[in-house]
């Protein structure tokens, strides 16, 4: 190689490099063998890599196929504006159950003056009537039902007190007793009775 080299001084580098190189690959069967497996190692190593890149590919479209058919049926789905206008039917109906007014206040004096009617009605005195607003310990945030407590004491009669449970029974708007005590040791003897209904405020019209 040397030979070759002093018959060509001017010879470049790169090229020198090369045919020697070359040189000593024809001349060395290990080298050659040692360069093929090192060869084979890297393509091996290379279609590795291209198989986990393409398992990784497979798996993301398969993840995105998968929702893909899981969100056709919303496609052509009715059902949701129809639930969603039964919930706005039942919301409202909810709210229809509440006792509105423009007021707390007024609120109050109706829950006062129903009770008292149906007191009447069904044949009873009336002997004490309040109304106020009940004690939960958290003030109500702004626009949310009020529950509003009333505390109504009337005269003893099972028939008459049975007459009005049935008219807050059929009451459209929500109206829970919470209390009911006898006091038949009282002259006259009495009923005292606590109701709970939930108050919000009538929305104002633009």
């Amino acid at each position: 190689m040397s030979a070759s080299l002093q018959e060509r001084p001017d010879a470049p580098p790169l090229r020198a490099a090369w045919l020697q190189m070359r040189s000593e690959l024809q001349g060395n069967a290990r080298l050659r063998l040692g360069l093929a497996v090192i060869a084979a190692t890297l393509c091996l190593w290379g279609l590795l890599l291209l198989q986990d890149q393409a398992a990784s590919w497979n798996e993301q479209a398969d993840a995105a196929q998968a929702e893909i058919e899981r969100l056709k049926p919303l496609q052509s789905a009715t059902q949701w504006p129809e639930r969603a206008e039964q919930a706005r039917k039942h919301h409202e109906a909810l709210r229809a159950m509440l006792w509105s007014a423009a007021s707390q206040g007024l609120a109050e004096a109706a829950l006062q003056d129903t009770l008292r009617a149906w007191a009447e009605k069904a044949g009873l005195s009336v002997r004490e009537l309040s109304v106020s607003a009940a004690a939960t310990g958290e003030p109500a945030a702004a626009g949310q039902p009020v529950a509003l407590r009333a505390r109504l004491v009337v005269d003893m009669d099972r028939i008459g007190l049975m007459g009005l449970l049935a008219e807050l029974g059929r009451s459209p708007r929500v109206m829970a007793v919470e209390a009911m005590r006898l006091r038949p040791a009282a002259v006259p003897a009495r009923a005292e009775i606590e109701v709970r209904v939930l108050y919000r405020p009538e929305e104002r019209q633009p």
